[in-house]
Protein backbone atom coordinates (compact mmCIF):
# COMPACT_ATOMS: atom_id res chain seq x y z
CA UNK A 1 0.00 0.00 0.00
CA UNK A 2 1.36 3.38 -1.01
CA UNK A 3 1.11 5.74 1.98
CA UNK A 4 3.05 8.56 0.41
CA UNK A 5 0.03 10.17 -1.26
CA UNK A 6 -2.30 10.49 1.78
CA UNK A 7 0.57 11.58 4.04
CA UNK A 8 1.60 14.20 1.48
CA UNK A 9 -1.98 15.44 1.21
CA UNK A 10 -2.22 15.77 4.98
CA UNK A 11 1.07 17.68 5.06
CA UNK A 12 -0.06 19.95 2.22
CA UNK A 13 -3.37 20.61 4.00
CA UNK A 14 -1.56 21.44 7.24
CA UNK A 15 0.86 23.73 5.39
CA UNK A 16 -2.05 25.49 3.66
CA UNK A 17 -3.87 26.14 6.93
CA UNK A 18 -0.71 27.37 8.66
CA UNK A 19 0.32 29.63 5.78
CA UNK A 20 -3.18 31.11 5.45
CA UNK A 21 -3.32 31.77 9.20
CA UNK A 22 0.12 33.43 9.15
CA UNK A 23 -0.93 35.61 6.20
CA UNK A 24 -3.95 36.82 8.15
CA UNK A 25 -2.22 37.10 11.49
CA UNK A 26 1.19 38.61 10.68
CA UNK A 27 1.98 41.95 9.07
CA UNK A 28 3.68 45.28 9.41
CA UNK A 29 0.89 46.55 11.66
CA UNK A 30 1.08 44.55 14.91
CA UNK A 31 -2.06 42.93 16.30
CA UNK A 32 -2.23 40.86 19.43
CA UNK A 33 -4.48 37.81 19.43
CA UNK A 34 -7.37 39.69 21.02
CA UNK A 35 -7.25 42.56 18.48
CA UNK A 36 -7.08 40.05 15.63
CA UNK A 37 -9.97 37.99 16.98
CA UNK A 38 -12.15 41.06 17.47
CA UNK A 39 -11.34 42.24 13.92
CA UNK A 40 -12.28 38.84 12.46
CA UNK A 41 -15.59 38.37 14.26
CA UNK A 42 -16.50 41.96 15.11
CA UNK A 43 -16.72 41.17 18.81
CA UNK A 44 -15.75 43.49 21.63
CA UNK A 45 -14.57 46.89 20.41
CA UNK A 46 -12.40 46.17 17.37
CA UNK A 47 -10.11 48.92 16.15
CA UNK A 48 -11.19 50.43 12.84
CA UNK A 49 -7.57 50.32 11.65
CA UNK A 50 -7.25 46.63 12.47
CA UNK A 51 -10.57 45.82 10.84
CA UNK A 52 -9.65 47.73 7.69
CA UNK A 53 -6.23 46.09 7.43
CA UNK A 54 -7.62 42.60 7.95
CA UNK A 55 -10.64 42.78 5.63
CA UNK A 56 -9.32 45.13 2.94
CA UNK A 57 -5.66 44.12 2.78
CA UNK A 58 -4.83 40.75 4.32
CA UNK A 59 -8.02 38.82 3.48
CA UNK A 60 -8.08 39.78 -0.22
CA UNK A 61 -4.35 39.11 -0.57
CA UNK A 62 -4.62 35.67 1.03
CA UNK A 63 -7.68 34.61 -0.96
CA UNK A 64 -6.20 35.97 -4.20
CA UNK A 65 -2.97 34.02 -3.70
CA UNK A 66 -4.85 30.80 -2.94
CA UNK A 67 -7.28 31.15 -5.84
CA UNK A 68 -4.54 32.12 -8.32
CA UNK A 69 -2.44 29.13 -7.20
CA UNK A 70 -5.37 26.77 -7.67
CA UNK A 71 -6.34 28.18 -11.08
CA UNK A 72 -2.83 28.23 -12.52
CA UNK A 73 -2.10 24.77 -11.13
CA UNK A 74 -5.20 23.37 -12.80
CA UNK A 75 -4.45 25.22 -16.00
CA UNK A 76 -0.93 23.81 -16.08
CA UNK A 77 -2.38 20.32 -15.66
CA UNK A 78 -4.86 20.90 -18.50
CA UNK A 79 -2.29 22.34 -20.91
CA UNK A 80 0.21 19.57 -20.18
CA UNK A 81 -2.54 17.07 -21.02
CA UNK A 82 -3.62 18.93 -24.15
CA UNK A 83 -0.11 19.20 -25.57
CA UNK A 84 0.98 15.88 -24.01
CA UNK A 85 4.07 17.78 -22.93
CA UNK A 86 5.20 18.03 -19.28
CA UNK A 87 6.84 21.40 -19.98
CA UNK A 88 3.63 23.04 -21.19
CA UNK A 89 2.29 25.91 -19.15
CA UNK A 90 0.84 29.41 -19.48
CA UNK A 91 4.27 31.05 -19.14
CA UNK A 92 6.51 28.68 -21.12
CA UNK A 93 4.22 28.53 -24.15
CA UNK A 94 3.86 32.30 -24.34
CA UNK A 95 0.25 32.48 -23.20
CA UNK A 96 1.06 34.78 -20.31
CA UNK A 97 3.09 36.95 -22.69
CA UNK A 98 -0.04 37.42 -24.76
CA UNK A 99 -1.80 38.71 -21.67
CA UNK A 100 1.12 41.05 -21.02
CA UNK A 101 0.81 42.45 -24.53
CA UNK A 102 -2.89 43.04 -24.01
CA UNK A 103 -2.26 44.90 -20.77
CA UNK A 104 0.59 46.82 -22.40
CA UNK A 105 -1.78 47.99 -25.13
CA UNK A 106 -4.29 49.08 -22.49
CA UNK A 107 -1.80 50.74 -20.12
CA UNK A 108 1.01 51.97 -22.37
CA UNK A 109 -0.85 52.66 -25.62
CA UNK A 110 -3.85 54.17 -23.88
CA UNK A 111 -6.56 51.89 -25.29
CA UNK A 112 -9.86 52.42 -23.51
CA UNK A 113 -10.26 48.74 -22.63
CA UNK A 114 -10.37 47.18 -19.14
CA UNK A 115 -7.12 45.39 -18.33
CA UNK A 116 -8.81 42.04 -17.79
CA UNK A 117 -10.47 42.22 -21.21
CA UNK A 118 -7.18 43.16 -22.85
CA UNK A 119 -5.30 40.40 -21.01
CA UNK A 120 -7.92 37.76 -21.89
CA UNK A 121 -7.90 38.81 -25.54
CA UNK A 122 -4.11 38.63 -25.71
CA UNK A 123 -4.08 35.19 -24.10
CA UNK A 124 -6.75 33.90 -26.49
CA UNK A 125 -4.85 35.14 -29.55
CA UNK A 126 -1.67 33.35 -28.48
CA UNK A 127 -3.59 30.19 -27.61
CA UNK A 128 -5.22 30.14 -31.04
CA UNK A 129 -1.81 30.54 -32.70
CA UNK A 130 -0.34 27.69 -30.67
CA UNK A 131 -3.36 25.46 -31.29
CA UNK A 132 -3.15 26.02 -35.04
CA UNK A 133 0.60 25.42 -35.07
CA UNK A 134 0.40 22.27 -32.94
CA UNK A 135 -1.72 20.58 -35.65
CA UNK A 136 1.10 21.02 -38.18
CA UNK A 137 3.96 20.01 -35.90
CA UNK A 138 4.67 16.34 -35.27
CA UNK A 139 6.93 16.77 -32.25
CA UNK A 140 5.68 18.38 -29.01
CA UNK A 141 9.14 19.90 -28.66
CA UNK A 142 8.56 21.83 -31.89
CA UNK A 143 5.30 23.18 -30.47
CA UNK A 144 7.16 24.23 -27.35
CA UNK A 145 9.81 26.03 -29.41
CA UNK A 146 7.06 27.74 -31.41
CA UNK A 147 5.50 28.96 -28.17
CA UNK A 148 8.84 30.33 -27.03
CA UNK A 149 9.28 32.17 -30.35
CA UNK A 150 5.79 33.66 -29.97
CA UNK A 151 6.76 34.74 -26.48
CA UNK A 152 9.91 36.45 -27.79
CA UNK A 153 7.94 38.20 -30.56
CA UNK A 154 5.32 39.40 -28.10
CA UNK A 155 8.07 40.55 -25.74
CA UNK A 156 9.56 42.61 -28.55
CA UNK A 157 6.22 44.29 -29.18
CA UNK A 158 5.91 45.10 -25.47
CA UNK A 159 9.41 46.58 -25.50
CA UNK A 160 8.50 48.84 -28.41
CA UNK A 161 5.43 50.05 -26.53
CA UNK A 162 7.56 50.71 -23.45
CA UNK A 163 10.03 52.78 -25.48
CA UNK A 164 7.34 55.27 -26.47
CA UNK A 165 5.30 55.29 -23.26
CA UNK A 166 5.06 58.04 -20.69
CA UNK A 167 6.98 57.79 -17.43
CA UNK A 168 3.85 57.29 -15.31
CA UNK A 169 2.36 54.54 -17.47
CA UNK A 170 5.74 52.86 -17.87
CA UNK A 171 6.29 52.76 -14.12
CA UNK A 172 2.80 51.35 -13.61
CA UNK A 173 3.36 48.62 -16.18
CA UNK A 174 6.79 47.65 -14.79
CA UNK A 175 5.45 47.26 -11.27
CA UNK A 176 2.52 45.26 -12.63
CA UNK A 177 4.96 42.97 -14.47
CA UNK A 178 6.79 42.10 -11.24
CA UNK A 179 3.68 40.31 -10.02
CA UNK A 180 1.80 40.72 -6.76
CA UNK A 181 -1.17 39.30 -4.89
CA UNK A 182 -1.59 42.46 -2.87
CA UNK A 183 -3.51 44.71 -5.28
CA UNK A 184 -6.85 42.90 -5.23
CA UNK A 185 -9.92 43.83 -3.25
CA UNK A 186 -12.47 41.41 -1.84
CA UNK A 187 -14.67 41.63 -4.95
CA UNK A 188 -11.77 40.68 -7.21
CA UNK A 189 -10.69 37.89 -4.86
CA UNK A 190 -14.27 36.63 -4.90
CA UNK A 191 -14.32 36.68 -8.70
CA UNK A 192 -11.24 34.44 -8.69
CA UNK A 193 -13.10 32.13 -6.33
CA UNK A 194 -15.99 32.01 -8.79
CA UNK A 195 -13.53 31.10 -11.55
CA UNK A 196 -12.22 28.29 -9.35
CA UNK A 197 -15.77 26.92 -9.13
CA UNK A 198 -16.32 27.20 -12.90
CA UNK A 199 -12.99 25.54 -13.64
CA UNK A 200 -13.69 22.74 -11.16
CA UNK A 201 -17.09 22.01 -12.74
CA UNK A 202 -15.52 21.90 -16.21
CA UNK A 203 -12.73 19.54 -15.15
CA UNK A 204 -15.21 17.19 -13.46
CA UNK A 205 -17.46 17.18 -16.53
CA UNK A 206 -14.59 16.66 -18.97
CA UNK A 207 -12.40 14.40 -16.84
CA UNK A 208 -13.24 11.45 -19.12
CA UNK A 209 -12.18 13.40 -22.19
CA UNK A 210 -9.00 14.59 -20.46
CA UNK A 211 -8.04 11.06 -19.43
CA UNK A 212 -8.73 9.76 -22.92
CA UNK A 213 -6.77 12.58 -24.56
CA UNK A 214 -3.56 11.32 -22.94
CA UNK A 215 -3.82 8.22 -25.18
CA UNK A 216 -3.55 10.33 -28.33
CA UNK A 217 -5.92 12.37 -30.46
CA UNK A 218 -6.88 9.51 -32.78
CA UNK A 219 -7.63 7.15 -29.91
CA UNK A 220 -9.57 9.84 -28.09
CA UNK A 221 -11.70 10.52 -31.16
CA UNK A 222 -12.58 6.84 -31.54
CA UNK A 223 -13.64 6.80 -27.88
CA UNK A 224 -16.15 9.61 -28.30
CA UNK A 225 -14.11 12.79 -27.79
CA UNK A 226 -14.96 15.65 -30.11
CA UNK A 227 -11.57 17.32 -30.68
CA UNK A 228 -12.91 20.63 -32.00
CA UNK A 229 -15.34 21.08 -29.10
CA UNK A 230 -12.77 19.94 -26.55
CA UNK A 231 -10.07 22.31 -27.77
CA UNK A 232 -12.53 25.17 -28.15
CA UNK A 233 -13.73 24.82 -24.56
CA UNK A 234 -10.16 24.53 -23.29
CA UNK A 235 -9.08 27.59 -25.27
CA UNK A 236 -11.93 29.67 -23.89
CA UNK A 237 -11.36 28.51 -20.32
CA UNK A 238 -7.61 29.06 -20.52
CA UNK A 239 -7.94 32.50 -22.04
CA UNK A 240 -10.40 33.74 -19.42
CA UNK A 241 -8.49 32.24 -16.48
CA UNK A 242 -5.04 33.41 -17.53
CA UNK A 243 -6.38 36.77 -18.61
CA UNK A 244 -8.14 37.48 -15.32
CA UNK A 245 -5.29 36.19 -13.14
CA UNK A 246 -2.74 38.10 -15.23
CA UNK A 247 -4.71 41.35 -15.08
CA UNK A 248 -5.00 41.14 -11.27
CA UNK A 249 -1.66 39.62 -10.29
CA UNK A 250 0.67 40.27 -13.22
CA UNK A 251 2.33 37.67 -15.48
CA UNK A 252 3.03 35.00 -12.86
CA UNK A 253 5.84 32.67 -13.88
CA UNK A 254 6.37 28.95 -13.19
CA UNK A 255 3.36 28.50 -10.89
CA UNK A 256 1.20 26.76 -13.49
CA UNK A 257 4.12 24.77 -14.86
CA UNK A 258 5.57 23.50 -11.57
CA UNK A 259 2.45 22.74 -9.51
CA UNK A 260 1.27 19.57 -11.36
CA UNK A 261 4.76 18.09 -11.11
CA UNK A 262 4.96 18.78 -7.39
CA UNK A 263 1.70 16.86 -6.98
CA UNK A 264 2.88 14.00 -9.20
CA UNK A 265 6.00 13.65 -7.07
CA UNK A 266 3.81 12.72 -4.09
CA UNK A 267 0.97 10.90 -5.85
CA UNK A 268 0.77 8.17 -8.48
CA UNK A 269 -2.84 8.98 -9.43
CA UNK A 270 -3.11 10.07 -13.05
CA UNK A 271 -6.87 10.47 -13.41
CA UNK A 272 -7.66 14.16 -13.74
CA UNK A 273 -10.55 13.94 -11.29
CA UNK A 274 -8.25 12.28 -8.76
CA UNK A 275 -5.51 14.87 -9.38
CA UNK A 276 -7.77 17.90 -8.94
CA UNK A 277 -7.60 18.11 -5.16
CA UNK A 278 -3.85 17.56 -4.89
CA UNK A 279 -2.97 20.03 -7.65
CA UNK A 280 -5.28 22.64 -6.11
CA UNK A 281 -3.76 22.11 -2.67
CA UNK A 282 -0.15 22.39 -3.83
CA UNK A 283 -0.95 25.37 -6.06
CA UNK A 284 -2.37 27.28 -3.11
CA UNK A 285 0.56 26.24 -0.89
CA UNK A 286 3.19 27.34 -3.42
CA UNK A 287 1.40 30.66 -3.99
CA UNK A 288 1.11 31.42 -0.26
CA UNK A 289 4.68 30.29 0.39
CA UNK A 290 6.04 32.53 -2.36
CA UNK A 291 3.96 35.47 -1.19
CA UNK A 292 5.14 34.84 2.35
CA UNK A 293 8.75 35.23 1.20
CA UNK A 294 7.78 38.47 -0.54
CA UNK A 295 6.15 39.82 2.62
CA UNK A 296 9.15 38.87 4.78
CA UNK A 297 11.55 40.64 2.41
CA UNK A 298 9.25 43.67 2.28
CA UNK A 299 9.35 43.86 6.07
CA UNK A 300 13.16 43.67 5.92
CA UNK A 301 13.42 46.40 3.27
CA UNK A 302 14.62 44.15 0.41
CA UNK A 303 11.35 44.12 -1.61
CA UNK A 304 11.75 40.91 -3.63
CA UNK A 305 9.37 40.74 -6.62
CA UNK A 306 6.87 37.89 -6.59
CA UNK A 307 7.97 36.61 -10.00
CA UNK A 308 11.57 36.34 -8.80
CA UNK A 309 10.49 34.21 -5.83
CA UNK A 310 8.28 32.02 -8.04
CA UNK A 311 11.25 31.45 -10.34
CA UNK A 312 13.40 30.38 -7.37
CA UNK A 313 10.81 27.73 -6.50
CA UNK A 314 9.76 26.77 -10.04
CA UNK A 315 13.05 26.58 -11.93
CA UNK A 316 14.39 23.58 -9.92
CA UNK A 317 11.14 21.72 -10.67
CA UNK A 318 11.61 22.28 -14.42
CA UNK A 319 15.23 21.12 -14.20
CA UNK A 320 14.10 18.00 -12.31
CA UNK A 321 11.51 17.21 -15.01
CA UNK A 322 14.10 17.61 -17.77
CA UNK A 323 16.57 15.45 -15.84
CA UNK A 324 13.99 12.71 -15.33
CA UNK A 325 12.94 12.69 -18.98
CA UNK A 326 16.56 12.53 -20.11
CA UNK A 327 17.20 9.65 -17.69
CA UNK A 328 14.07 7.79 -18.88
CA UNK A 329 14.99 8.21 -22.56
CA UNK A 330 18.53 7.00 -21.93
Amino acid sequence: MNLRSPVAMMCACAMLVCLAFLHLRWGEVPMDKFDWWDAVWGTGEPSSIHTTILWEVRMPRTFTAMAAGVLLGWLGMLLQTWFRNPLAGPGVLGITSGGSLGVALAVLAGLTVPTWVAASAGCLVVLVLIAAASKRFVSPVTTLVFGLMVSYAVGSAVTLLQASASVESLQSFIFWGMGTFGKSNMWQAGSLGALVLVCAIWIVRRSGWLDTWTLGEDMAQTMGVTPAQFQGELLLLSGVVVGWVTSLCGPLAFLGLATPHVHKFFSKARSHRAMMGGVAMWGAVLALLSDGVVRVTDAGGSHWPLNAVLALFGAPVVVAVLWKRTHDWS
